[in-house]
């Protein structure tokens, strides 16, 4: 029970050092910690949802305290982000057959990881406010609905859509997604005990140890997010999501784990290249002489 305690926390702090630095993957990895674990989906998605409000609550307040959240686009997520969880809480425990689009989703969001990659580094960056939010609301539903039916679909769909579109700063984007997140994520366990009040067991000391984990490792990921420079904080969510939609669409293919390991090699000396890589910033107007600057600046002599 105590190596279990252990390993559970080890991998809650890990997960939430990504989840709340990069704005996902604490679903992702809680998830496949669990699954590996030979635990039912439903019992796994809801343990994780647990252990995400306790975590997601203290990263908020820690990003909050950073500055990190802008509170109009976390509302604008976190609301449809609630109905969504609850939603798919409820399909989870109701239906089957809900991974049929998963390689279409997939696909796309490797896409947009690509594009948000290839935007940082050609020198892209936030611009001085958020966009008009028409796609936070839809954004935010979707989100919730796949963090409750997958376990860790919230930060893979919203990171990027919100990259892609708003014009806040990225260490926004994580603060504003991450507290958006705990909506999504207690409405995903109220719909979980509403669906299955009898049947549901959520595994508690996992949960615990899981959620301790994350807890210790919140405000160091809330404060990293703020230290990483925007160019290589931006590239390297991208690459994350790259790497974690690459992850759910080779195995629909069932390829053998060499060529696996051979994506996840490629994809790793991407994002290397592009962390060592020079960052591309705007050109600097040229510096003016200083004799030509005094003698642009001093009265004209006329002759009489």
């Amino acid at each position: 029970m105590l190596t279990t305690a252990i390993i559970s926390g080890a991998a809650g702090f890990a997960a939430q050092l990504v989840d709340g630095s990069l704005g996902m993957g604490f679903g992702t990895i809680t998830m496949t910690f669990l699954l590996g674990l030979g635990i039912a989906p439903a019992v796994a998605s809801a343990s994780v949802n647990v252990a995400t409000v306790a975590t997601g609550t203290v990263s908020a307040i820690a990003h909050h305290r950073f500055r990190n959240v802008h509170w109009p686009t976390a509302f604008k997520l976190g609301v449809p982000g609630a109905l969504g969880g609850f939603a798919g809480a409820w399909a989870l425990a109701s239906l089957t057959q809900l991974d049929a689009a998963t390689p279409v989703t997939s696909s796309l969001l490797i896409l947009l990881g690509a594009a948000i990659v290839w935007r940082f580094v050609k020198g892209g960056s936030a611009g001085v406010g958020p966009s008009s939010g028409l796609l936070a609301v839809p954004t935010g539903l979707v989100g919730g609905f796949l963090a409750a039916v997958g376990g860790g679909g919230w930060g893979p769909v919203t990171m990027p859509i919100m990259l892609s579109t708003s014009r806040l700063a990225p260490h926004q984007i994580v603060g504003s997604v991450s507290t958006a997140q705990v909506a999504a994520s207690g409405a995903a366990v109220l719909g979980f005990w509403w669906a299955l009040p009898s049947s549901l067991t959520v595994l508690w000391p996992l949960v615990v140890g899981m959620a301790v984990g994350g807890v210790i490792a919140a405000p160091i990921a809330a404060w990293l997010t703020r230290r990483i420079p925007a160019a290589k904080l931006g590239s390297t969510i991208g690459m994350l999501v790259v790497a974690l939609n690459a992850r759910t669409l080779l195995g629909g293919f069932g390829l053998a784990w060499q060529a696996t390991a051979a994506v996840y090699l490629a994809l790793a000396l991407v994002w290397v290249a592009v962390l060592v890589g020079p960052s591309r910033k705007a050109a600097k107007p040229a510096a003016v002489p200083r004799q030509r600057r005094e003698s642009a600046s001093a009265p004209a002599r006329v002759e009489v």
